[in-house]
């Protein structure tokens, strides 16, 4: 997706201005829409700047806006590990 297209469709969805950010940042980070990106809400927290609870919050926004699709994952032993994002 290039830069123009995610602004016409991040110009369209009524989230906070973090969110918005926060979706382009995982854009990136997947390389467009059909990658995936596996990091924990603390470590996107510190790469864009955001508190872990703000990042958690805005994923969450952004999921109930249909433009993500956040799925739990767990270790054999059922340790929550990070989620996986994908796009929609």
């Amino acid at each position: 997706m290039n830069d123009l297209a995610r602004y016409r469709l991040l110009a369209g969805v009524s989230v906070p201005p973090a969110a918005k950010l926060l979706y382009s940042y995982l854009l990136d980070r997947a390389g467009g829409r059909n990658g995936t990106v596996l990091l924990s809400s603390r470590r996107l927290a510190a790469e864009v700047g955001l508190s872990a609870s703000a990042v958690r919050r805005n994923l969450h926004r952004l999921q109930q806006n249909g433009l993500i699709r956040l799925t739990p994952r767990y270790s054999e032993e059922g340790i929550r590990l990070t989620n996986h994002i994908t796009f929609v």
